[in-house]
């Protein structure tokens, strides 16, 4: 018995973790990225098509310099980027 309930439990806990990272992590992470991405568009004072077509090439270019940070940090390192500049 104690054996089938941490069997349970394990794949419980594997359905929560697939689940979690099938959505892209959690949702106040993601606010974060809306928001800060909200912030470059706004900053690039161009229309959000062409803004965000901007950013994306700039995450790229920035992925290649500084492999492994988060979307968050690629789009502060924009925003700092574009304030620094004015």
């Amino acid at each position: 018995m104690d054996l089938t309930l941490i069997i349970l439990v394990a794949i419980i806990v594997f359905v929560v973790i697939f689940y979690l990272r099938s959505r892209g992590g959690s949702p106040v992470g993601r606010g974060k990225s809306r928001s800060l991405r909200q912030q470059a568009r706004n900053q690039l004072k161009l229309p959000p098509e062409q803004a965000d077509q901007t950013i994306d090439r700039q995450i790229d270019r920035l992925k290649e310099r500084f492999p492994n940070r988060s979307e968050e940090w690629y789009l502060e390192k924009i925003i700092y980027d574009l304030e620094r500049d004015r």
